[in-house]
């Protein structure tokens, strides 16, 4: 009867403890980490990534760091020869994949090669596009050479590690794929993490790769779930629900104050890639009239959006290029001036139809891209160009359409080089210039581009990259907005965390907190 009794009692108690639960964040002291992501950061086999590098279970072989520059990654060091026509990387040594395998310089040309095979393919993360260009210039081939890497290139490529940093750059076991190209199983990476567990749209389930060639990830299963609201994804970690919030946009700006004064929480920010962008429909009016893009241009308070709906976590857009790029980025200079850009509107013709500003749903659960459209609209009409906004889920097909004039959205580099940036959207044959609409032939902003790509004199490709961004400043087929900080956040039982500008939480050095 008593052991009854004890039975009972017992799990009363456990009731009690599990009714509590939203008191003590789940890490504290256990093997298990769960996070939150405002995005699925798994794709599945059909992506060539399959997922992202955030989750650890790939590397590649260059990164970045916190100032956007290469750095080593499965790659120790690298050189170039012959004007840049051919580099040379030499791997690390003693890294295995998750399934025992050694990495080989083999295996790294196995993957450059299947890339070159498979592109184009699309991403929902960073597109492989034809040819590769963006990733490698123009290959004329990659062979193992003596334990090594090396690329043959028809022309010169000024800086090949910050092409290849990132994404371009993924390795994974040849064993991960099938002869088409596409994962013949779970992705087989050289990462602190491996994948155990994936349900679209809800969660990643990690385990801690017994293979890894670095110190031990300090828990042994990591749980990522999909909460696209802002509103639930705090909700979550105030409930003790989740550990951390991770990924570009895990807080909203407005939500950085409160958490970061709440002691049960670390608030990580800062410098990222990310720019919020306006994106210009110059195939039909309005904005096919130059003074009109000008107009919007000016009639934007950057400064009162960075400072009030963005709450101080981006700083005001000017140059084209985050200043996360360094000496490649020119400073330009933003000028608010609604009394000029009604002028400009009154020469060129009010629009007798509303301007279109379009926004993602998926990335008002990032940003507060519902608010920042309003205010857009605000100040167009108070320009003398009417508008109004529209919300789309797939916002791809309606610029392809051209059923938009104005297009809100973030945008970031899968790399270190700026040449993705300019050579994906803006040059006059590039996809997205071409299929969304913007309209933008520049040939003497194609020519400095292409310059700029294969100028290995870092002077020389500073100023062809400054004068390619003064030309967009003045032509304005796409205009910053806004440089976004990135900020996370942990329960202060968790230790490490760390993030690079392209918003990649490394989950290995995650700790708990002692």
């Amino acid at each position: 009867m008593l052991r009854r009794v004890l039975i009972a009692l017992m799990a009363v108690l456990a009731l009690l403890l599990q009714g509590c639960g939203g008191q003590e964040p789940s890490g504290q002291g256990q093997e298990e980490l769960t996070l939150a992501a405002p995005r699925d950061l798994v794709a599945g086999p059909d992506d060539p990534y399959y997922l992202h590098q955030t989750l650890g279970v790939w590397e590649p072989l260059v990164t970045v760091d916190e100032r956007l520059r290469p750095v080593p990654a499965l790659a120790t060091s690298w050189s170039a020869a012959e004007q840049g026509r051919r580099w040379t990387f030499t791997l690390r040594e003693g890294v295995r994949f998750s399934d025992g395998t050694p990495l080989t310089a083999e295996a790294v040309v196995a993957n450059v090669e299947r890339f070159l095979r498979i592109a184009p393919r699309p991403s929902a993360f960073f597109s492989l596009d034809a040819g590769m260009e963006a990733a490698y210039g123009k290959p004329a081939g990659v062979r193992a050479e003596d334990g090594r890497v090396v690329f043959e290139l028809k022309e010169p490529v000024a800086d090949l590690p910050a092409r290849l940093a990132g994404f371009f750059s993924m390795v994974q076991s040849p064993r991960a794929f099938d002869p088409s190209g596409g994962f013949a199983g779970k992705p087989v990476g050289t990462g602190p993490y491996t994948l155990v567990e994936w349900v679209k749209g809800q969660r990643a389930v990690l385990a801690a790769n017994p293979h890894y060639r670095g110190t031990a990830p300090a828990y042994a299963k990591v749980v990522v779930r999909v909460i696209p609201d802002a509103n639930a994804r705090v909700a979550a970690l105030r409930a003790g629900e989740v550990d951390g919030l991770i990924d570009k946009g895990a807080l909203l700006p407005s939500q950085v104050p409160a958490i970061a004064a709440d002691a049960r929480f670390r608030v990580l920010r800062s410098p990222s890639v990310l720019t919020h962008y306006l994106t210009f429909n110059a195939s039909r009016r309005p904005f096919s009239d130059a003074r009109l893009r000008e107009a919007a241009d000016l009639a934007i308070d950057r400064e009162a959006i960075t400072r009030t709906l963005l709450a101080g976590t981006a700083a005001p857009g000017a140059g084209f290029l985050s200043p996360v790029f360094g000496d490649l980025a020119d400073p330009g200079a933003a000028t608010y001036s609604p009394e000029r850009a009604r002028r400009l509107v009154a020469e060129a013709g009010p629009p007798s139809a509303p301007a279109t500003i379009l926004i993602s749903s998926a990335e008002t659960g990032q940003f507060p891209y519902a608010d920042i459209a309003e205010v857009l609209r605000t100040a167009l009409e108070q320009a003398g160009i009417p508008a109004k906004v529209t919300v789309a889920e797939a916002t791809k097909a309606v610029m392809e359409a051209g059923d938009y004039d104005v297009f809100l959205s973030a945008y970031s580099v899968p790399n270190a080089d700026p040449d993705y940036l300019f050579r994906r959207f803006l040059r006059s044959d590039a996809a997205w210039n071409v299929e969304r609409r913007l309209g933008y032939r520049s040939p003497a902003f194609d020519r400095l581009i292409d310059r700029a790509a294969t100028e290995t004199d870092p002077a020389g490709r500073r100023d062809l990259y400054h004068r390619a961004q003064r030309l967009l400043a003045d032509d304005r087929p796409m205009i910053p907005l806004a440089y976004q900080d990135n900020p996370v956040v942990t329960t202060a039982q968790v230790a490490g965390a760390a993030q690079n500008v392209a918003y990649v939480v490394d989950l290995g050095r995650l700790a708990p907190a002692t």
